[in-house]
């Protein structure tokens, strides 16, 4: 019953969908009136879709908040709008004049694509159209076993295995959340530094272009007959096994056939809402965008990033991951919490022009040019916020609040209130400590696919107040 509400509600929103974006079965032409034709076709037959629906204030379906509206609603924003395929076969006059064929990872729940729908997809690529396949780590949902025929006549293997690292290329105590900074030189990987895929899966070797290290392996599915007993996810043990193929292992590829373009990504949470705009993962989706709809101008972070007000930057390395971390001390919670309401982003670009910059602790290292970066970003009036932070860190040179008071050459009298430690600076900005009894590690606040506990909510609330003190108002699209 669940599985057919979701259903029923995804091809209500897609039948009622916002702006130019539109839904249409096979054949029948898209937008007859002045509407932009769509130069994007999103499977929704053959894979589920939640575009329309994301990460929300009060969304907390898994795969729902994991949906690729802010990636799609950027691309809408720059002219590349929707068009949603609902029911019916896939066909080559349903593929016609289009850019783009997007199939998000595909489940044993939904159809097939039959040889017919293979046949389509394959003439639409050698003609010059593209096509974006998400797929995951192991088996699950059997993605792998659904593709094989498809890929198989695109020239590309399938895989049944998870991509593992070690440390310090993982993110928290698991193998699966890992930094990802190998890559081969590609349009689709331009000025990456650092992606991180949450628990993906293996890409085609011989057209990887993002690689793990050669410490990782490829972790194998435990199956059993007609599955049994296993829950759809189908993981492996996450232990590196003697026969385990070994790293470099690609995560994604890019290959060219005929006159049409293919990337395949094997993760689906590396372009869910939550975690889009952790390390470089969205500038991975304006590359792929740029080369598979043919316009470089997509590739532009710094558009994509001021495309809407205000933002907030969590101060991250992946290497020393804090919003980036599942595990009872770390921030991912938190920062998926605000991540509802504003528009943010985790990295550690200083200089990009946040409009409030978030520490999860106070003893968190800055490189050379941190404290004058943090330093002008105060005297522009903007504020900083620290999550964490004891008063021995408060005292020593080392951390952010002393390198950054003087690098402003200033000194200031911390004052104590319900809101946190402040340090008004005379320059303009100012510096938040959470106070201690508003505790925001992982395991005092709900994770993104859960509502909030009852004594989680007045937590949540508090949090909230406090970003509306020093941001005034919620990110929305930076020309209202």
């Amino acid at each position: 019953m669940r599985s057919a509400f979701l259903l029923v509600l995804v091809v209500s929103l897609v039948l009622s969908a916002y702006g130019a974006d539109q839904a249409t079965s096979n054949g029948d032409a898209a937008g007859r009136s002045d509407r932009p034709q769509p130069a994007i076709v999103i499977d929704a037959v053959h894979a589920n879709d939640f575009s329309l629906l994301g990460l929300q204030p009060h969304v907390y379906s898994y795969h729902q908040s994991a949906g690729y509206r802010r990636g799609f609603e950027y691309l809408q924003s720059r002219g590349f709008h929707r068009d949603f395929f609902v029911e019916g076969r896939l066909t080559a006059q349903r593929l016609s004049g289009r850019k783009l064929l997007f199939i998000n990872l595909v489940s044993a729940e939904r159809p097939p694509l039959l040889v017919s729908e293979i046949a389509a997809i394959c003439e639409f690529v050698a003609d010059g159209g593209s096509l974006l396949v998400i797929t995951d780590h192991s088996n699950c949902y059997y993605h792998a076993y659904r593709l094989q025929p498809l890929f198989v006549e695109l020239g590309l293997e399938t895989f049944t295995a998870t991509a593992c690292e070690e440390p310090p290329l993982v993110l928290g105590e698991g193998n699966g959340w890992i930094a990802v900074r190998r890559f081969q030189e590609h349009p689709v990987t331009m000025g990456l530094r650092c992606i991180v895929p949450q628990t993906g899966g293996c890409v085609d070797p011989r057209y990887a272009v993002a690689l793990t290290s050669e410490r990782a392996w490829a972790d194998e599915w435990l199956i059993r007959m007609y599955g049994e007993d296993c829950l759809p996810g189908f993981y492996g043990n996450f232990y590196r096994d003697p026969d385990e193929r070994a790293g470099p292992l690609g995560v994604v590829l890019a290959k060219e056939l005929g006159k049409g373009r293919i990337v395949v990504v094997a993760d689906q949470n590396i372009f869910g809402d939550t975690f889009i705009n952790y390390a470089d993962n969205y500038r991975l989706w304006l590359n792929t965008m740029a080369w598979l709809l043919r316009d470089d101008s997509l590739r532009l972070p710094k558009r994509y990033e001021q495309s809407r007000r205000p933002r907030v930057l969590f101060y991250e390395e992946p290497a020393r991951a804090a919003f980036g971390l599942t595990d009872a001390e770390g921030c991912y919670h938190a920062m998926s919490f605000l991540n509802r309401s504003y528009w943010t982003f985790a990295n550690d670009r200083l200089s990009d022009g946040a409009d409030l910059i978030v520490f999860a602790r106070n003893d968190e290292p800055l490189g050379p040019e941190g404290p004058a970066a943090l330093a002008s970003h105060l005297r522009r009036g903007k504020n900083l916020l620290i999550l964490r932070a004891d008063q021995e860190s408060l005292d020593g040179p080392k951390g952010v609040v002393r390198q950054v008071l003087a690098a402003l050459g200033q000194s200031a009298t911390p004052r104590h209130t319900k809101d946190g430690t402040l340090f008004q600076l005379g320059s303009g900005g100012e510096i938040r400590v959470l106070p201690e009894d508003l505790p925001v590690q992982n395991e005092r606040m709900a994770p993104p696919s859960e509502p909030p506990k009852d004594e989680e909510k007045p937590r949540e609330r508090r949090l909230l107040e406090i970003m509306r003190q020093l941001l005034a108002k919620p990110s929305g699209p930076a020309n209202e």
